[in-house]
């Protein structure tokens, strides 16, 4: 037998590896093309929740009622409450696409996981402020609280800006 008697095997053996590897490479690019969308829409959800989250804290002047609180506790040797409701669930895209965090590439996975682990935080020592009892607290023990509190305050509103400076340089463009 010669070459050509293999001709016709040689072109179905060839067409069927092309259009096996055109199939394969198909559904590779639509997946990449899936995932980055998924991506894109997931850090455009979250950079909205965490930048709606800044403007309340600024508006509503948390941070300065906190250093207010801690002010007037030192110069009164007393302890002096600071108080702010957050009884509604803020947090609800981030809880809604938890399990979907790990697709953001890093750095952004972990400020997000980070900024609303701090977030819960602040809203849970807030609760602790809520139902201290204003005569049995030690002023000291209150200022410290205060300072801890602040800081990790603080430390969360700077990974929220990151954060939402982040999602505008990576992924406020046009997609395609």
């Amino acid at each position: 037998m010669t070459l050509k008697d293999y001709l016709p095997l040689i072109s179905v053996i060839v067409g069927a590896l092309l259009v096996a590897i055109g199939g394969l490479a198909g559904n590779t690019l639509l997946e990449i093309v899936r995932e980055r969308k998924l991506r894109r829409t997931l850090a455009l959800a979250l950079q909205g929740e965490v930048q709606s989250l800044l403007e309340i804290f600024e508006k509503r002047g948390y941070i300065e009622g906190i250093r207010a609180a801690k002010a007037q506790t030192e110069a009164t040797g007393k302890f002096q409450a600071y108080h702010f409701m957050a009884r509604k669930n803020y947090f609800s895209v981030f809880e809604a696409h938890v399990g979907q965090i790990g697709i953001l590439r890093l750095p952004l996975s972990e400020l997000v996981t980070r900024f609303y682990a701090q977030a819960k935080s602040i809203l849970e020592d807030m609760e602790r402020f809520e139902i201290m009892d204003p005569v049995s607290v030690d002023p000291m023990v209150a200022i410290a609280a205060y300072d801890e509190l602040l800081s990790l305050f603080e430390d969360t509103v700077a990974i929220g800006k990151q954060i939402v400076q982040l999602v505008s340089r990576r992924y406020s463009r046009v997609p395609f």
